[in-house]
């Protein structure tokens, strides 16, 4: 850990990290966070999920209170929590959509997009798509044809399927779209696909050159690979003991697991050293 009291931004991943196996931020992380802002450190929470499905656990931290962001869809969206403004969003071209949906076909992938605060589904709903819904407080709509539903681009694809599946497949997504689309997996059944370039290490950069931070004086914390580039860019990189072996080794700490609010930890440590 740091010996200065510099820490100003603390990024949160929530699935596996901030929330426990309830799904669920424990009371004593919760105040923690608060406190944490009180003492001047902006927090992000840094997502897979869109900002519909980071609401209520923004709410029940008071980043609104605080200056706190949302950022969503992996980094292709940045939202304040105060007065709710976009400050950056990046979103996929129809076609990529389509041809996207045209690839979950042929994998045998579930597919979610995202309209007006509502998951659509194509190729079949499976037990991770309700999941996803119920965790993120979502409606979830099937439609027939999924490819040329849409009006209207979104931020981020997010294929679906039984772990040893999708583990089977990311080769071929990462194969077919990664010259041109940025592919990453936010859990063993998921893989999330955005627009190239958009990565959580991406976001957390852009919000440090808007707030003038500098990188070290950032902490982030994340268990899943699509984490892995915000724990390479911050000042502190923190792994919960939950994590993925890829961010184990990159990480500059290992805290505990999200069922044993590692978070808590991480916080408890940073205030100990700001003072």
């Amino acid at each position: 850990m740091k010996t200065d009291n510099s820490y100003r931004l603390l990024a949160l991943d929530i699935d596996g990290t901030l929330t426990n196996s309830h799904k669920l931020v424990p009371d004593a992380t919760r105040e923690a966070i608060i406190d944490i802002q009180k003492r001047g450190v902006k927090v992000v929470l840094a997502s897979g999920r869109s900002e519909y499905g980071l609401a209520d656990i923004a709410g029940k931290l008071r980043l609104k209170d605080y200056g706190g962001y949302m950022m969503s869809f992996n980094g292709g969206r940045l939202v304040e929590c105060t007065g709710g403004r976009i400050i950056y969003d990046r979103v996929l071209s129809l076609s990529d959509i389509s041809g996207i949906y045209a690839l979950a076909v042929e994998l045998g992938t579930g597919i979610i997009g995202y309209e007006n605060g509502c998951l659509i589904s194509g190729n079949g709903i499976d037990e991770y798509q309700i999941l996803d819904s119920d965790v993120c407080n979502m409606e979830l709509k099937e439609v027939d044809d999924f490819g040329n539903y849409f009006s209207e681009p979104f931020n981020k694809c997010l294929l679906t399927g039984q772990p040893e599946h999708i583990q089977k497949v990311f080769g071929v997504v990462e194969e077919r779209f990664g010259d041109r689309l940025s592919v990453t997996m936010s859990a063993e059944f998921f893989i999330d696909i955005m627009p190239k370039g958009i990565h959580k290490g991406a976001a957390i950069k852009k919000l440090c050159d808007i707030l003038s931070i500098d990188r070290s004086g950032v902490v982030c914390c994340g268990d899943a690979p699509n984490d892995l580039t915000m724990i390479e860019y911050a000042g502190l990189g923190v792994a919960m003991g939950n994590a993925h072996e890829s961010l184990k080794e990159k990480a500059d700490y290992i805290t505990l697991s999200n069922d044993e609010e590692g978070v808590l930890k991480v916080i408890e440590m940073m205030k100990a050293q700001m003072g």
